[in-house]
């Protein structure tokens, strides 16, 4: 009865079309509720935005200057010239609109993916796990960071294509090798794809393509390092502790999607990323085990390696294992071992998947990839709804954190959060008004005031300092958001000198009550204020509810007093 269900399915493309259409709903219904016109994670949009005041009154050399200005270690010439290009065009940047151009760089991706799969003239059913896997939201902070979402989003576009023209359209090398270069001036790491492509063009036996490659990538990397000035520490291989934590992290950012969550996991937790990274690795060199042969034989030009799809599959493996190690190399002496789990890289998880899947496809016998087939799609929607699950309400925290730090920004000149980034607040509100974001926690009320009018008293639970932050907590209400999700209890700290605001950080109800009970959301809300942000002084606490769009303030009738 299963097999005949099976059978009645296969032959249905439009319903093929269709569940693979529901991931891109979902995803773009998050995008909705969720993107804002806000500056996003720290202050790196407000320093990419410090371009256009300049470039206007630039000669054509200090354009050129301006555009390729190391950030990090990166030369973000993507994300400024679309950020210069929307500026001329509307005369304003509203931060919702890079985002979209951003999150398409990022469905463009699955057209790549599509183009290749194409080649493999399976039936469409095949290609439904791939839009699964891809369209999830455990990278959520690069689905909102605004100007930071072009260069994250962008170098994985200019990559694919890269290496999609480099393994089915050999002959177009010139192609291949003009979205290698918007690859590298998007993201560092997408100077790594030279040497891949120049791979792939070896392993299918062109030799001339192969050699145009190696003199482009040549010139492309003297310029790039032109200048060139490293500023942060690379890994240490005499520290003992830190090339432990670089084997361990290398793996756990291969397999950082199985933590479920990007923030939040404990430490002991972060090695299950560890073990799946390590297992996703064996999965695809077992995959390949019959295929070194030919690939060693194409490497030394006794034979070309034909099956397309496979080095596709292969070079998209290539480039994001070059990526984790870059990235080990470059970040564990700052970022620790915990570092290689943000959210911001775990795209690079969902890639090693996608290149594992196509490995599949192109490799493993018909009778047993028929066989395997659903149980994969199964996987991957489970994967895809689980992610969603364990991420929104990360999501949603991340807005109000975003709405939070910048009225930080604007009602305390001395903030630390605008001085580790060497700016002020003059040069912040002057970018502020390119991009023109509202205001709404100084909605109904006058942060600046010496005193203010509360509507009436709600006591906090809880009143502590854990660690290094102050942490108030409301355990007694859902707080559920009605206009939007900037909607919520936001926590006020007022002295005579300084006004500060924390999010509300809402936690999601474990999986099995949302099945059971359709709820998402749990009971309650935790603020918390890193103390090196708050100057010292004694504080009112408040209570901000965000309601329906309009604001109420409580007192609290506590008090907190920094002294350090």
């Amino acid at each position: 009865m299963f097999s005949s269900f099976l059978r009645f399915v296969r032959e249905k493309s439009w319903l093929a079309c269709l569940l693979g259409l529901v991931p891109v709903l979902i995803y773009i219904w998050v995008f909705k509720v969720i993107a804002l016109n806000v500056n996003y994670v720290a202050f790196d949009d407000i320093l990419i935005l410090g371009i256009i005041p300049e470039f206007s009154k630039a000669d054509l050399a200090g354009k050129w200057k301006l555009l390729t200005t190391l950030f990090p270690e990166h030369r973000l010439v993507f994300s400024r010239s679309v950020i210069l290009l929307l500026e001329k065009t509307f005369g304003t940047v509203n931060l919702v609109w890079p985002m979209i151009i951003a999150n398409t760089c990022w469905a463009l991706c699955a057209w790549v993916f599509y183009r290749a799969f194409r080649h493999l003239r399976f039936s469409i059913w095949y290609f439904v796990p791939v839009m699964w896997l891809w369209f999830n939201i455990q990278s959520f902070e690069n689905i909102f960071w605004g100007v930071s979402s072009l260069c994250n989003f962008g170098v994985i576009l200019f990559v694919l294509s890269a290496l999609y023209f480099a393994v089915y359209k050999p002959e177009r090398i010139a192609i291949s090798l003009l979205f290698a270069v918007a690859a590298t001036f998007t993201y560092g790491n997408g100077l790594m794809v030279f040497p891949v492509i120049g791979l792939l063009f070896l392993l299918s036996g062109y030799r001339k393509q192969f050699f145009i490659t190696l003199a482009t990538t040549l010139i492309i990397a003297g310029i790039y390092f032109i200048d060139f000035t490293p500023i942060t520490q690379n890994l240490d291989f005499s520290n003992p502790q830190q090339v432990k934590e670089g084997f361990f992290g290398f793996f756990g950012f291969i397999g950082s999607w199985a933590t479920l969550s990007a923030y939040g996991t404990p430490a002991s937790g972060l090695y299950i990323a560890v073990a799946m990274g390590m297992l996703m690795i064996a999965a695809l060199l077992f995959l390949y085990r019959n295929q070194y042969i030919s690939l060693w034989n194409s490497t030394w030009l006794k034979g070309r390696y034909s099956n397309q799809t496979a080095l596709f599959a292969l070079g998209i493996a290539i480039f994001t294992g070059i990526t984790a190690l870059a990235l080990t190399y470059k970040r564990i002496p700052t970022d620790t071992f915990e570092g290689m789990f943000k959210g911001r890289y775990r795209m690079y998880s969902a890639l090693w998947c996608i290149a594992l899947y196509f490995g599949f496809l192109a490799i493993v016998q018909n009778a047993i990839r028929r066989k395997l087939a659903p149980g994969m799609l199964v996987a991957a929607i489970i994967i895809n709804l689980v992610l969603l699950h364990s991420n929104f309400a990360e999501a949603v925290n991340g807005r109000r954190a975003a709405i939070a730090q910048e009225f930080n920004a604007r009602y305390n000149a001395d903030w630390l959060g605008i001085r580790m980034f060497s700016m002020d607040q003059q040069h912040f509100e002057k970018i502020r008004s390119y991009y023109r974001s509202a205001d709404p926690l100084a909605e109904d009320w006058n942060p600046r005031a010496d005193s203010v009018s509360c509507a009436s008293t709600y006591p906090p639970d809880e009143v502590g300092q854990l660690g290094d932050h102050i942490v108030v907590g409301f355990h007694q209400e859902f707080f559920p958001p009605e206009k939007d999700y900037s909607d919520g209890a936001y926590v006020i700290l007022k002295s005579t000198e300084h006004v500060y605001a924390a999010q509300p950080n809402q936690a999601s109800v474990p999986l099995k009550t949302t099945i059971r009970r359709g709820m998402y959301f749990n009971k309650g809300v935790n603020a918390s204020f890193h103390k090196a942000n708050v100057e010292p002084g004694l504080y009112q606490i408040y209570l901000l509810v965000r309601k329906n769009g309009r604001n109420t303030i409580y007192c609290t009738g506590k008090t907190w007093e920094e002294k350090e």
